[in-house]
């Protein structure tokens, strides 16, 4: 009898990690629709609402094919920028219409870190200007998830 309570308890205690589990995720999946929605809306409050104070770091890495296109520049060197995402929301602001979709997306969490990763496109105008691989770090700070580093691969459409 003691046996079969201990598994019980035991079962119990993995279907509790299992629902906060399941929560976490539903909440860091809220997140990454606020971000597409934000952009979007050029809803700029609610952008800034998704980062982890100031210090995020926002990189992006050309990939091999548009850095060949880029070389062809004299000026162009590097395959990598960095920037933050204020920056990033800035330069959405001047053209009419912004998108950014996100399929296939993976999250790794425990309650106080995640990983997300996803491929995304990026839409100006209704046209895709760039696509290409999207990591994301999040911390659970004061009990709200939020985005702490962006990590992005570059495929120019053009």
């Amino acid at each position: 009898m003691k046996i079969i309570i201990t598994v019980f308890a035991i079962l119990s205690l993995n279907l509790v990690s299992a629902q906060e589990l399941s929560k976490d995720q539903e909440e860091i999946h809220q997140i990454l629709n606020s971000f597409m929605h934000s952009i979007i809306a050029k809803d700029s409050a609610t952008f800034k609402s998704l980062f982890f104070e100031e210090n995020v770091n926002w990189i992006g890495v050309m990939k091999e094919k548009t850095q060949t296109k880029r070389l062809v520049k004299p000026v162009v060197t590097k395959n990598y920028f960095t920037s933050s995402y204020k920056a990033f929301f800035q330069s959405i602001m001047k053209d009419k219409k912004s998108e950014e979709k996100f399929e296939n997306i993976q999250i790794q969490n425990d309650d106080a870190i995640a990983s997300v990763t996803f491929d995304y496109s990026f839409w100006s105008e209704d046209s895709m200007t760039n696509w290409g691989k999207e990591y994301w770090q999040l911390v659970k700070a004061n009990g709200r998830w939020k985005i702490s580093s962006v990590i992005f691969s570059i495929e120019m459409s053009k």
